[in-house]
């Protein structure tokens, strides 16, 4: 089990349905967590789920009288981990703080969970659903029960450089002691991906859910406004609109116009709301203008700047646009079709001749030119990315199916991690630099702008790469530090460190299974003290199995080296079954036989590092090797002399010459001697 602490030192994802756990067992079947907190699947919170996440009530065993509950969340959409640890430094009573987090087994065949315990709020959502119909709000209450400590929260969240990203009626509660409203979690998931698209500004609505952006107080503030209507209306004005619909009338009419609609709200209220719901950004009520509007009363409702619309509409299928921004946003629901049309010079026509913009249109007429900090090779695709930038400069980047806010960067890659068609269009918006050119084509730069600027580049260097260990996978690894390993070998394990892996691939193995995927490197890769980008770059270019095998043991070697308190006895096993060949390999069979009983010695300790130094010794190699090669001289020499001896016939001839002289020469002697005895017998006879 895993106990990660708040402390900071502890494939279509947007078409897919979020993954939640269903009951397990009955009421009585508790699970614990942490050791102390203790879980009751079977029973749900429906008032706490969340799109991404699933509440079951829980309890403290150590304090019985705190009213908790578990989110358990959909793993493939991780915690906000910046959240979770700066929320320690946020002293309010509006924010509800994370007690722990991290994962727990959820049930006996293996099955891990990734949860983080809360306390329940002491009263209930503001409203239950967003279709529902409650009691109309008056102003005094949206002031004192609502605005105040709610205003008084996003100051302290925005001292903390957190973003809360998830303000509407469903996520604040009121406490039934003195009737105040507090916040509900913003941890379970990325900034903005729980809202539903009513609280979300054009610039962010129109990206993938993954991609709209960590944001800032401007996002907050078009959140608050949407959320005083409805309460103030007692109900979700724009509950029986279509989504697309929805999206097009805000473009047309603007967001305040056209979720209102017929409705109308009171005159002390309506100003406020009008001011925080601009769509430009600049033009919407700051944290300070509705502060004063809270404790003064005084309203000085913000001035937009008057929209130009074209004298004759742009066609685009059965679609007409008035503006670039509705421009903007047609082209990208056709985008071969557009990509046809932006070849043209019709788009440059319509902006100088029906807009009147003539700057507007020279930057068109250009954009196809690369520049320094362009994309070393203009596609058609590039091409009308920019155009679209031109058009609408604050609303998100798009590239065929990737929609994203250059702040989003990091947990797109998420949704680029399930779709090959989403991971190929963030490779080449990548690729393109098309956040350099969003950058520079910006009337107002943000603070956090340069941030995103760094993950681009940081996302590029490992998009490079198509080896294992690196690509999308290692974007998403290192770009999202509370994502576990999503490997599908890990089957019903959920690691989110190096440690709780290494444990459930020695758990593995003693199954006999080997694990170890683009995933797995990649996670490794992220989030292992150091680099091993050249261990990745071996296991990429072993030749064969045994190569590879290698290259994997010393990179979990390493891995080992840094969390020492691990062992792993059914991998070092299972490694050196695996390796026996490379064991088998050593010509010389007294050192052979030493190494394979210093490999069976070394087995009890689990050591990686101890396989590795006998596996893959260098000096032993390369003993063994200087002595085959001195023995195959030796041997080679032998063959030889042996050769010339059986081919040279002269040599024959003399050698046999010389033995029928000398065979000769005894027989004679023999002769001899023999013909001595005679005589000397004879004669003595």
């Amino acid at each position: 089990m895993s106990e990660a602490s708040i402390e900071p030192d502890y494939q279509d994802m947007e078409r897919d349905p979020p993954r939640v756990p269903a009951p397990s067992g009955m009421p009585g079947d508790d699970i614990l967590f942490a050791s102390r907190y203790r879980i009751q699947p079977g029973v749900i919170l429906p008032q706490l789920c969340t799109s991404s996440a699933k509440a079951y009530l829980a309890s403290d065993a150590e304090d019985s009288q705190k009213i908790l509950y578990a989110l358990v969340l959909d793993r493939a959409i991780p915690a906000r981990h910046s959240a979770i640890v700066n929320a320690k430094g946020i002293v309010h009573e509006a924010l509800a703080k994370p007690l722990r987090w991290g994962r727990v087994s959820w049930n006996d065949a293996g099955r891990e969970e990734i949860v983080i315990i809360l306390p329940q709020p002491s009263g209930p959502p503001l409203m239950p659903s967003l279709d529902a119909t409650i009691q109309p709000w008056m102003a005094r209450e949206i002031k004192r029960d609502f605005l105040v400590p709610i205003l008084d929260l996003l100051r302290r969240m925005h001292d903390e450089r957190v973003t809360h990203r998830n303000i509407r009626p469903t996520n604040l509660f009121r406490n039934v002691d003195d009737g105040t409203v507090t916040s509900g979690q913003v941890y379970s998931a990325p900034p903005g991906y729980e809202q539903p698209a009513i609280f979300e500004p054009l610039d962010r609505v129109r990206c993938l859910r993954l991609g709209r952006g960590v944001g800032d107080m401007c996002d907050e503030m078009f959140a608050i406004g949407v959320t005083i209507m409805l309460l103030a209306l007692g109900r979700n004005p724009a509950a029986d609109l279509d989504e697309d619909e929805l999206l097009h009338r805000r473009i047309e009419l603007g967001s305040y116009n056209a979720m209102l609609g017929t409705n109308k709200l009171p005159s002390e209220l309506a100003s406020v709301v009008r001011s925080l719901m601009r769509d430009d950004a600049h033009e919407r009520w700051t944290l300070a203008d509705i502060s004063s509007w809270v404790h003064s009363g005084r309203i000085n409702p913000s001035q937009p700047t008057p929209g130009v619309r074209a004298d004759r509409p742009f066609e685009f299928g059965d679609r007409l646009a008035f503006t670039e921004r509705e421009l903007a946003n047609i082209l990208t629901q056709d985008w071969d079709r557009a990509v046809r049309l932006v070849a043209g010079k019709e788009i440059e026509h319509w902006v100088d001749r029906s807009l009147k913009n003539r700057d507007l249109a020279k930057q068109i007429s250009e954009c196809a030119e690369p520049g320094p900090k362009g994309p070393k090779q203009m596609s058609s695709d590039i091409l009308l990315s920019r155009v679209l930038t031109l058009l609408d400069p604050t609303g998100p980047i798009c590239f065929r199916g990737m929609r994203v806010i250059p702040d989003g960067f990091a947990t797109v890659t998420l949704s680029a991690l399930r779709d090959r068609k989403l991971a190929a269009d963030f490779t080449e918006l990548i690729a393109g630099k098309m956040m350099n050119f969003w950058h520079e084509v910006q009337p107002r730069p943000k603070t956090w702008m340069l941030a995103a600027s760094e993950v681009a580049e940081k996302a590029s260097i490992y998009l490079a790469k198509t080896d294992s260990g690196f690509s999308i996978e290692r974007c998403a690894y290192e770009l999202n530090p509370a994502l576990p390993c999503l490997s599908p070998l890990l089957k019903g394990s959920a690691p989110l460190q190096v440690r709780e892996l290494i444990e459930t691939m020695e758990t593995h193995a003693g199954d006999g299974k080997f694990l170890f995927d683009r995933h797995i490197a990649a996670f490794l890769g992220a989030r292992i003290p150091g680099s091993i980008d050249q261990e990745l770059n071996d296991i990429a270019k072993a030749r064969d199995e045994s190569a590879m095998r290698i290259s994997q043991l010393r990179l979990l070697a390493y891995v080992q080296s840094k969390n020492s308190s691990t062992m792993t006895t059914k991998l070092y096993a299972m490694f050196l079954k695996h390796l026996q060949p490379v064991l088998d390999d050593y010509h010389n069979i007294p050192m052979r036989e030493k190494l394979q009983r210093a490999a069976r010695k070394a087995a009890s300790r689990g050591s990686l590092n101890d396989l590795v130094r006998i596996l893959d010794n260098k000096k032993n190699r390369s003993w063994d090797a200087k002595g085959f090669a001195l023995a195959r001289r030796r041997h080679k020499q032998l063959d030889q002399e042996l050769y010339r001896i059986k081919t040279d016939t002269a040599a024959i001839r003399r050698q046999a010459t010389k033995m029928g002289q000398q065979f000769a020469a005894n027989i004679a002697c023999v002769i001899g001697i023999v013909v001595l005895a005679v005589l000397v017998i004879t004669r003595t006879g």
